[in-house]
């Protein structure tokens, strides 16, 4: 790809010869002529640095250097600042730390667990921490729930107590809920499956493509088939949702199981209202990156094809960064961590995010205290703290996933290049569909 970039401004040609252009700081995307094209400086994908300024020597260059240097130093007055202040509302709760799977990639020990098991949540412990949280809101305010696990599905009636006491209380305090479960979607029968039913939650059903893929890289403990029984509880849901608001179904790509291409059209036959493509978050192949990037490039296209705008936001990747360009609200983080959202584990112990659960060093606080020396550590924007106060993709990306970059660099705070140049080449491909869906209205 021919990628070029003038101080704030960067721009790249789609295969008819367009040149589409985004304003790194207005958060604009707009088509600018050849002309201003040809000069602005060459840069690659990997590097975030601003690259030396390219001066005209002829009239015609003269032009388009002035309308860049226009455009970029214009105030777009509707792009707001993503700053996040301290106030938690959003919480994850590990429901358990016990699973019947156990997927190759697990980020939760490889068995749920987090090498800590524990059976079930406290309600009792729980519910005053959970209220801990919304009395310190504002009426009007948004608070939101994930449950996860392990599985959270193995206790239904833990997960229907917090949801009852979260909907009873925000109801009180005048507070918007939203709540979701992340499950793998095998224990979707039953009373289960009324339990689910009778609540208005957003469900994430993990799975990895079609059985001959599924099977192998989430397999139960038993040996059985886990997509036999994921399949069923999906087609339950299909044959009733009750009040379950959304469906969506999210898939790994990993060195067993590059094929993100099947895995979509296996997702099309499923009809969800929405799904993911995530990269493994140990992958370190450059190969499998290209691959995955490759393919979600086509998966674009097609979706773009099949529906427009409408289709290709059922791809949640593609969907969040529509949003934040028609928020026009510049990120400062990645995730709320430690601001705005922290994680519950399975003993009501206080983390940043869900992948550092059972990690002592990384409590920060235990059912209604807070570790508030810990938690100054995240005041400041992780573009700051990750040092991407040149990347032109800062204000999409909010300085990339912490414990990503611990994963691969050792230092939560180092970047890790895969990331960048993934989560660049993703917002690259929202950018072109992003011109295209708005010159067309």
């Amino acid at each position: 790809m021919d990628l070029r970039r003038h101080n704030e401004i960067i721009a790249f040609k789609a295969e008819n010869d367009s040149v589409t252009a985004f304003h790194a700081y207005n958060l604009e995307v707009a088509e600018i002529s050849p002309e201003s094209f040809a000069q602005m400086t060459p840069i690659e994908i990997t590097n975030g640095v601003i690259p030396d300024v390219k001066l005209p020597v002829n009239p015609v260059e003269t032009e388009a250097f002035d309308a860049l240097n226009e455009w970029n130093t214009e105030v777009n007055l509707k792009a707001k600042s993503g700053k996040i202040d301290f106030g938690i509302r959003a919480i994850t709760i590990n429901v358990n730390q016990i699973c019947n799977l156990k997927c190759l990639y697990c980020a939760a020990g490889g068995d749920g667990t987090y090498g800590q098991p524990a059976n079930k949540i406290s309600i009792e412990k729980t519910l005053p921490q959970l209220k801990f949280f919304l009395e310190r809101l504002q009426p009007g305010q948004k608070f939101k729930i994930t449950f996860i696990g392990g599985e959270p599905l193995l206790h239904p009636e833990a997960v229907h107590a917090i949801y009852s006491y979260m909907m009873e209380q925000t109801s009180i305090r005048k507070l918007t809920p939203a709540m979701s479960i992340v499950t793998n979607g095998t224990l979707l029968t039953g009373k289960t499956l009324e339990i689910v039913r009778s609540m208005k939650i957003d469900l994430i059903v993990s799975i990895d493509g079609p059985k001959e893929i599924n099977d192998i890289v989430r397999p139960t403990k038993n040996n059985t088939s886990s997509t036999d029984l994921t399949l069923l509880g999906l087609k339950n849901l299909a044959d009733d949702r009750g009040e379950v608001l959304s469906i969506g179904l999210s898939a790994v790509c990993s060195e067993q199981n590059p094929d993100m291409i099947s895995t979509y059209h296996f997702f099309q036959t499923l009809k969800p209202d929405w799904m993911e493509f995530n990269f493994g978050y140990t992958e370190k192949s450059l190969a499998l990156q290209k691959n995955y990037i490759e393919q979600m490039n086509q998966i674009a296209a097609t979706t773009w094809a099949l529906g427009g705008e409408k289709e290709l936001r059922k791809i949640k990747q593609f969907d969040t960064n529509f949003r934040i360009l028609d928020q026009q609200l510049r990120l400062e983080n990645h995730c709320g961590a430690g601001k705005s959202y922290l994680m519950v584990d399975a003993k009501n112990k206080l983390y940043t995010c869900p992948w550092v659960v059972g990690d002592k060093d990384e409590v920060v606080g235990e059912n209604e205290q807070l570790d508030h020396a810990k938690l100054a550590n995240y005041s400041k924007s992780l573009i700051e703290l990750n040092n991407c106060q040149t990347c032109w993709a800062r204000h999409l990306c909010g300085g990339g996933c912490m414990f990503i970059h611990k994963a691969h660099t050792g230092d939560k705070h180092k970047k890790d290049i895969l990331f960048c140049e993934r989560t660049r080449s993703l917002l690259l491909t929202s950018l072109l569909y992003y011109k295209l869906s708005r010159t067309a209205v």
